[in-house]
This record gives C-alpha cells, sequence and structure tokens, in this order.
C-alpha cells in the first residue's frame, strides 16, 4: 500500500468518524504531541551547538537521527497503550471536580459502584443528571473518558 493509498484511507477515515471518536483521537494527538517536544527541542540543541563547537555534520546528523527513530519507536508504543479503552454502561451516581479538570465519576453497573478517576474528557459528564444510562469508554493508563452514548 502506497503513502498515497493511506493516507486517502485516513482521511475517508477521519470524515466518517463519530463524535467521540473524533474528541478521543484529539486529546490522544495532544498528549502524544506533548511527549515529542523534548526530543525535538533536544534535536535544535545538538544541531546548534554542534555547529557552534564545530563538531563533524556527520556526527551531528547520525546522533539526530538516532533520537528520531527512537523517539518513533517510543511515541508508536505508547499509542498502542492509549488504544486500549475498556467500556463501561451503568448509571452516574455522582460526579465529583478535584482540580480545573480532574474529575472522579461513581458509575453504578450492575450492582457493583464503578470509581473512575478522569484527568481528560471529564467535562461531557457536568451535564448528565444523576441517575441516568451512560456508556463511558475510559482508559486507565492516561484516565480518558469519552461519553459514548446517553439516555
Amino acid at each position: 500500500m502506497s503513502f498515497k493509498d493511506k493516507f486517502a484511507e485516513s482521511f475517508a477515515r477521519s470524515k466518517t468518524m463519530s463524535e467521540p471518536e473524533k474528541k478521543a483521537n484529539e486529546i490522544m494527538g495532544r498528549l502524544l504531541l506533548k511527549k515529542t517536544v523534548i526530543p525535538v527541542i533536544l534535536m535544535l540543541i545538538i544541531t546548534i551547538g554542534g555547529a557552534s563547537l564545530k563538531l563533524n555534520n556527520w556526527l551531528t546528523l547520525g546522533i539526530n537521527l538516532v533520537i528520531a527513530v527512537a523517539t518513533f519507536f517510543y511515541i508508536k508504543n505508547t499509542s498502542k497503550n492509549y488504544q486500549n479503552f475498556k467500556p463501561y454502561v451503568g448509571n452516574l451516581i455522582s460526579l465529583e471536580k478535584k482540580n480545573k479538570k480532574e474529575y472522579v465519576a461513581i458509575i453504578k453497573q450492575g450492582k457493583l459502584p464503578v470509581k473512575l478517576q478522569i484527568a481528560y474528557g471529564g467535562e461531557d459528564l457536568e451535564n448528565i443528571k444523576k441517575n441516568q444510562l451512560i456508556q463511558i469508554s475510559y482508559n486507565p493508563e492516561i484516565k480518558l473518558a469519552i461519553l459514548v452514548n446517553k439516555q
């Protein structure tokens, strides 16, 4: 599959995504982008430092390529971890706001209440009434909750 075909498939997929999927992709994209800031800054420092210290350009390029490849594999493994969502369906018992964007939600799923620590996506739950039936996809590693459906 060529690069053009992959891009076309990705573009078509982005047009048919539901609203919760778009929101989840946006949040995960921002989180992955934050993880790439340090390697990019490190590469700039190495480039500027190599030019000012008059190091061999091939050495500077080699170091930058090693950092770029290591960052690629780190981001690839991290993005696989971000795809592990667990569905929760139940009644929203309570929603507490801990900080500006951190929430604690208690959902009664069957007979057992489930306590979810939410760092991203909790603002969608603010407009939901207590004991309303909801469906949430939750990632416990990054504490991301996406409201899929409410009834």
